[in-house]
């Protein structure tokens, strides 16, 4: 009877180590499966931010060449605009000249005709009659009206060629004038299309800050969780060795206020990213009292990176798993490292150091290391 009583307590007494190991086990892989989530969501985010600088980068090389485009054409019409002031400048010049070959010719031939027909009237008649016969005097008369056809002929061809001159003028002026409105317009293209590639590369700058930023935040955080884990898992085995904390599984509210933002992925209210949030904030005015949530030992005290000033207690075993609370955020201590506490005493005053946009207090609940939500264990 005695030895099957000790039987079935070995037995007993294997089977509840190994539900232990099994609950570790399981605690581990709760705190990988949650490290993998944030790395999950730190991907997905990287991926966005590298698909919105290649869209960006895409279009700052289109911008580019339209810029380039644009550049050329304008060249080419700013070539086109001088070749034709040059043709302007050479036309106005053969028109000048021309019509002062126009007015030579047309003075000379109203010389010619007050000549005949006023100051040497006489001699002209005289210079028919001394004809020597009829053919003679035809002839005179024919090589007179020659003389005058030839006038009319130069002084027609004067006009036509100054009419030609002042059409082409006409039409180099009118494309001188459409190459002029052209410039202009390709001038304003040109001035929006450098800023649209200055607002590409700004934006493509903005992106690359903000993925470079929210990759260190989220090594940061990561770190610091690893940290904060590991410290936690060796306090507590050291505290299991040398002291006996008595707790009890009921926790109490760290401070009175609404909670602002739960447990989970979220929006950074800093980052403005998708991030894993650690623990719940519950808002508090400034400098108002924090609460240890349960009795323990204060196991740090200090500055933590984006947690600001930091407390955190040891509760040792909470329904059989290692359990720890820590308080960020916070502007003062009202406790040491080492101290022990009892429920419901005051720890710390709410502050805004850290990584935080106002008054607030981050509360977080470890169990064997590894964060759950904290509204599993105090009152809502």
């Amino acid at each position: 009877m005695v030895k099957k009583t000790v039987k079935t307590l070995i037995c007993l007494l294997f089977a509840f180590i190994l539900l232990s190991q099994n609950a570790v086990v399981f605690a581990a892989n709760n705190s990988k499966t949650q490290i993998e989530q944030k790395r999950a969501q730190a991907k997905k985010e990287i991926h966005k931010l590298k698909l919105l600088e290649k869209i960006e980068t895409n279009k700052l090389y289109r911008n580019q060449k339209k810029l380039e485009q644009t550049e050329q054409g304008l060249y080419y019409n700013k070539q086109q605009y001088k070749n034709a002031q040059e043709e302007l400048y050479t036309l106005q010049v053969q028109l000048e000249n021309a019509l002062r070959n126009y007015r030579a010719q047309q003075y000379a031939t109203n010389k010619r005709i007050v000549q005949i027909f006023k100051t040497k009237r006489k001699n002209y008649i005289e210079f028919l009659l001394a004809a020597k016969n009829v053919n003679d005097f035809l002839d005179r008369i024919y090589f007179e009206n020659i003389v005058m056809d030839i006038d009319r002929q130069k002084i027609a061809r004067t006009q036509e060629r100054t009419r030609q001159i002042r059409e082409l003028t006409r039409r180099l002026e009118s494309q001188k004038n459409e190459l002029k409105a052209s410039i202009e317009t390709m001038n304003r293209q040109q001035k929006n299309i450098q800023s649209a590639i200055s607002h590409n590369e700004k934006m493509i700058h903005k992106l690359k800050t903000d993925r470079s930023t929210w990759e260190k935040s989220e090594r940061e955080l990561a770190r610091q969780s690893k940290q904060i884990e590991d410290m936690i898992n060796k306090t507590v085995n050291r505290t299991a060795k040398t002291t006996s904390i008595t707790t009890t599984a009921n926790f109490v509210r760290p401070v009175a206020g609404p909670c602002t933002s739960p447990y989970g992925t979220r929006i950074h209210p800093i980052f403005k990213k998708q991030i894993f949030h650690s623990g719940v904030d519950i808002g508090a005015p400034y400098g108002a009292n924090v609460k240890a949530a349960n009795s323990g030992k204060v196991i740090f005290t200090g500055w933590y990176g984006g947690y600001g000033k930091v407390v955190i207690i040891d509760h040792g075993k909470v329904g059989g798993v290692p359990t720890t609370t820590l308080y960020a955020h916070l502007s003062s201590y009202r406790v040491a490292k080492g101290a022990s506490v009892y429920r419901g005493q005051v720890i710390a005053n709410i502050g805004t150091t850290g990584y935080s946009t106002g008054p607030h207090l981050h509360f977080e609940v470890r169990r064997n290391g590894a964060t759950t939500n904290p509204l599993n264990y105090i009152p809502r």
